[in-house]
């Protein structure tokens, strides 16, 4: 039976062809490589399986290659052919012969269009892959640019507000009997400054993502840099009636660090306390060593800062978000810009420079929060764990 079916599709090739092409047109596959599948088709009817198989592969490895479209086109194609087969056969011989005959030829059809649908698949995955990896470079090139953008426009923005502040001091200079309308200049004054703090971000947080950002390494003290932020936020804590505890450390603080940038770093995470505190609430900062294990004759092991408040709590959804560069979770229709406005969204840099500044030193920061609920304000807890160093780390030399 297998000869006479060798015999069979090779007499048969020039008709299986043209009716195969005409209904599955416009294909990559013409004419002559369908006659070379016939015969790989024919010669692989009389041999072993295993021998079907690894003809099958070398056919398709050769003829499809890495041509994605050729592979989609080449199953059209043998799902045609096959109909086209079994059609002619059905046409010349009883029934019985015709099922002999396709189960012969059966496993070699179902081998060539395994392997071109694997073909198929693998490309379209590199190709997936290789489209990825190059949205990803745009993605890259993009943030680069914005980063740039921003850092260009924040310093840009200090030069006409240098002036204007300039031009305000000198009314208040030429104004100063006239108490009321040194009121309106406060007003100014105070939009000056905060305009500073905003410009001041912008450029620190661009300075962080194009890796700018300069660490000054001297030997400070941890517990002494948290009491001296602290000291400096009272008024704002009192202004909404949060008390703001600083418990004794009871444990080494001693480190090496950049201490105004640690001191930036602690502000942020402290204001975002209070502003997500309700009036009448407290913020704790703690502190424990951890990580003992990891001491070294360079480092002592890690302290870990822990700011706790009575706030309103974090979603679990959003416990990394609010590190995202402008990825704040308040609310926006509750935007302000005020420093203490209960709930008030700011620009979303605060975290960002703040995480920035920690990992810079080696350290890192997380939030853990049992949810997010006003009714009863389960709170959150930040942790600020920065390495003891008992020598200038190397990267700071």
């Amino acid at each position: 039976m297998a000869e006479g079916l060798n015999l069979w599709l090779r007499q048969n090739a020039a008709v299986l062809c043209s009716a195969t092409l005409r209904r599955a047109p416009n294909m990559l596959v013409d004419e002559d490589d369908l006659f070379e599948f016939l015969a790989l088709l024919a010669d692989s009817v009389t041999a072993l399986p295993e021998m079907q198989l690894a003809n099958v592969q070398s056919w398709a490895l050769t003829s499809i290659g890495h041509d994605a479209r050729g592979a989609y086109d080449w199953l059209v194609v043998l799902r045609v052919l096959k109909q086209e087969i079994i059609a002619r056969l059905e046409r010349q011989f009883p029934p019985q012969e015709t099922l002999r005959a396709m189960r012969q030829l059966d496993d070699i059809l179902t081998y060539a269009v395994i392997e071109a649908s694997q073909l198929a698949t693998d490309m379209q995955r590199a190709d997936l892959i290789e489209h990825m990896v190059q949205l990803r470079r745009q993605e890259d090139r993009l943030e680069e640019t914005k980063t740039k953008f921003i850092a260009v426009a924040a310093h840009e923005l200090k030069t006409p507000l240098t002036i204007i502040e300039g031009y305000a001091n000198i009314l208040r200079a030429e104004l100063k009997n006239e108490p009321r309308l040194n009121v309106y200049l406060d007003g100014f004054n105070n939009g000056f400054r905060r305009m500073r703090e905003v410009i001041g971000d912008l450029i620190d947080v661009s300075l962080l993502d194009l890796k700018s950002f300069e660490i000054k390494y001297r030997e400070i003290n941890l517990e002494r840099a948290v009491l001296l932020t602290a000291d400096s936020l009272k008024r704002y804590f009192a202004e909404r009636q949060v008390d703001l505890v600083i418990l004794p450390f009871g444990v080494p603080s001693s480190t090496y660090g950049d201490e105004e940038k640690l001191k930036k770093a602690l502000t942020k995470v402290l204001m975002n306390g209070l502003k997500y505190t309700p009036d009448g609430g407290r913020v704790t900062v703690t502190a424990v060593t951890t990580r003992q294990d990891e001491s070294s004759d360079e480092m002592g092991g890690f302290l870990d800062i822990q700011v706790t408040d009575t706030g309103i709590g974090i979603a679990a959804t959003d416990l990394e978000l609010i590190f995202n560069k402008f990825g704040t979770a308040a609310d926006a229709s509750l935007h302000s810009s005020s420093k203490t406005k209960f709930k008030g969204g700011g620009p979303g840099l605060g975290l960002p420079i703040a995480r920035g500044i920690i990992e810079a030193h080696g350290g890192r920061i997380w939030a853990q929060s049992a949810g997010y609920d006003e009714e009863t304000c389960p709170g959150s807890t930040f942790h600020i764990e920065l390495p003891l160093w008992l020598k200038e780390p190397m990267w700071g030399m």
